[in-house]
């Protein structure tokens, strides 16, 4: 089954969307095999590549919050990890640009080994929402890279280059053009949609009309 789904290693919904769709789809017991492949989508394409505020105070500023109120919510979000199996630290968070750990996923991508391209992302996300460490460093790429099954010397080629920066930005701009202007965002089967990181009950009811499994959930062209 063929799960194309549009992100940012930043997102906390993203991570938390991706371990519920992987959950989902081990619920349904088939001898079908889960083929989940990210696209890019960069929540600011022109953050700084230092830390420049911290997790609540960015919060409040993007949503008009108190300090107080921001920081409620991020533990809420925070909490929604932990219940998907997460160790997730989203208050702690450091906030950086996240270009080239896309770029990094493209080339983890181009390797005949998909699997290099699953475990990367996982060991992105967790350096983020678990180690809080800062994805604009090359130190923290170079290790996710290599813990996934990347060649080290490959990896700096890459950060000393923009290799793969196009074709960061046509998801992008694919993202754009058909609409879709928030993540997670997953497309299943190119035929159903969820957008968010929905109940796993929803993930799974989507994921049984891409297997043609018979159920009673309506999904359709205008959603889920």
């Amino acid at each position: 089954m063929q799960v194309i789904y549009w992100s940012d290693y930043a997102c906390p919904f993203c991570y938390i969307g991706e371990k519920i769709l992987k959950q989902a789809f081990i619920n349904l017991h088939t001898n079908e095999k889960l083929n989940l492949i990210m696209k890019s989508f960069e929540l600011d394409p022109a953050a700084s590549k230092k830390v420049t505020s911290t997790t609540p105070e960015r919060f409040a500023l993007k949503y008009g919050l108190t300090q107080e109120r921001a920081l409620a919510r991020i533990n809420s979000i925070s909490e929604m990890g932990r219940n998907a199996g997460i160790n997730f630290n989203y208050a702690s968070t450091r906030y950086t640009n996240t270009l080239d750990a896309h770029r990094l996923t493209k080339l983890a991508q181009s390797k005949e080994d998909k699997s290099i391209a699953e475990k990367l992302s996982e060991n992105l996300y967790s350096a983020y929402f678990t180690e809080n460490l800062e994805l604009a460093n090359p130190d923290v790429l170079i290790n996710a890279g290599v813990s996934a099954g990347l060649d080290e010397s490959e990896i700096k080629n890459l950060l000393a280059s923009n290799k793969y920066e196009s074709e960061v930005r046509q998801d992008e701009q694919e993202a754009h053009k058909t609409g879709i202007h928030s993540v997670p965002f997953f497309v299943i089967e190119n035929k159903y949609y969820i957008s968010g990181a929905q109940s796993l009950e929803t993930m799974t009811e989507t994921l049984k009309r891409g297997l043609n499994i018979n159920n009673n959930f309506s999904c359709g062209a205008e959603g889920c």
